[in-house]
């Protein structure tokens, strides 16, 4: 059992922050064994690391991110979502698609930026082609990093024509299934349908069973705007809305599922949402760079019980910085007048514990949890004054920026950059 020794914060419930000025945090093969404020006597004698005044943190996850779309990040915001698709998404993610070298130096960057950002475990979707999925994977298992990360399936032409034939996207799919079992503990496949109105029904079938028959997990797209929910509603005039069409298939909760932005849900979705325990990306960075007329009620969604995590959306956002995605998710709230905003300490249990249920025991110091951590140097922002150390994570996330980061662990295992 290996000890760590510094300034240990937490949040093991929503809105409540454990600080241990000075404490203790016991780790044994790569699962935190229990924390203190001072050293146990069954502690004693055990190696420890001595992290001074430096803050140990839960690492940060990103619950919903394209891996194609990281050079556009940032381009594009002026202008409408569908110009936004035919412009910039689409053909970047053809290129990503099809230029395997390309593709390969894009996935060598996000990873760097994963790991620069504290970003140790996220839901990741690449574009249509699956060696390029087969690569991000790869390379995925060798950085240390943990990860779930699907093919996108989009066989029907929401915005134009579809992105691939039903056949090959099918087949394609259970070929990286297959070359993913058993591979890594850290990094797995999970079913990437792109939206309802880019999947035609026979391919919503065909994951809704698959998913069932393999045990795998969902990730996808929800209720972002009117445009698409005009989409759904037209070729889906039974349901009307997401969240009973992605039912109807199998893929709401049946298994464990992710659904980013849903910015415009209704209450009786929220309702089910809760029910089957599907988890809600909330992505505050991209709801304003396309304004798409409404904010999602993150309180609302958490009052009803509805797991809810960050997600940087790139490319949609703009930025990985989960210190950033924070500061937004808050200032966001902040625009829902009639209801009570987030504080930082809820966008912080977001970024770690929210998010990290999405892949086990991850997110938090707790007994039992994965040791998923960064170690903070923050003296630039602290020389000034005595801070707390839940103000020392104010200024950390309002101020700081990745550059305060000076250790990374996945698992237990050091990560470096």
């Amino acid at each position: 059992m290996r000890l760590y020794h510094g300034d240990i914060l937490f949040a093991p419930r929503l809105g409540e922050l454990t600080a241990l000025p000075g404490g203790y945090l016991a780790v044994e093969q790569g699962v935190v064994q229990g924390v203190s404020p001072h050293l146990p006597e069954a502690w004693k004698g055990c190696p420890v690391e001595e992290l001074g005044r430096r803050l140990l943190i839960p690492a940060f996850n990103d619950i919903h991110l394209h891996a194609a779309q990281l050079p556009m990040a940032g381009l594009g915001y002026d202008g409408t979502s569908d110009e936004w698709f035919s412009r910039y998404a689409y053909p970047t993610e053809q290129r990503y698609s099809s230029d395997l070298p390309y593709a390969r130096e894009v996935n060598r960057d996000l990873i760097a930026r994963l790991k620069e950002n504290g970003i140790m475990r996220s839901v990741i979707m690449c574009a249509t082609g699956s060696e390029s999925t087969r690569d991000l994977m790869e390379q995925l298992m060798e950085s240390g990093l943990g990860a779930f990360v699907g093919k996108m399936n989009s066989d029907y032409g929401a915005f134009g024509e579809a992105q691939e034939s039903h056949q090959d996207s099918c087949a394609q799919t259970l070929e990286l299934i297959s070359w993913a079992r058993g591979k890594s503990e850290k990094v797995k496949y999970i079913l990437s349908p792109e939206f309802i109105p880019a999947v035609s029904q026979e391919m919503l079938t065909f994951l809704g069973e698959l998913a069932q028959k393999e045990g795998l997990p969902v990730h996808s797209h929800m209720s972002e705007g009117p445009a698409d929910l005009e989409l759904v509603a037209g070729r889906f005039p039974q349901e009307g809305w997401y969240g009973p069409v992605w039912d109807r298939f199998g893929l709401f909760g049946q298994t464990p599922t992710v659904m980013a932005h849903c910015l415009y849900v209704t209450g009786e979705e929220l309702e089910l949402m809760a029910r089957r325990g599907v988890y809600i990306a909330h992505c505050p960075n991209p709801a304003q760079n396309v304004p798409s007329g409404r904010y999602l009620s993150v309180r609302k969604a958490l009052d009803m019980g509805i797991p809810v995590g960050l997600g940087s959306d790139i490319g949609c956002g703009h930025t990985l910085s989960m210190l950033e995605n924070m500061v937004l998710a808050v200032q966001g709230s902040k625009m829902l007048t009639k209801e009570k905003p987030l504080t930082l300490a809820d966008a912080f249990y977001l970024a770690t514990k929210g998010g990290g249920s999405f892949f086990g025991r991850v997110g938090s110091f707790e007994p039992g949890y994965q040791f998923d951590a960064l170690v903070i140097e923050d003296e630039s922002l602290t020389r000034h004054r005595d801070y707390t150390l839940a103000e020392r994570l104010q200024r950390l996330v309002y101020c700081g920026d990745s550059r305060n980061i000076s250790r990374r662990f996945c698992g237990g295992n050091e990560v470096f950059i």
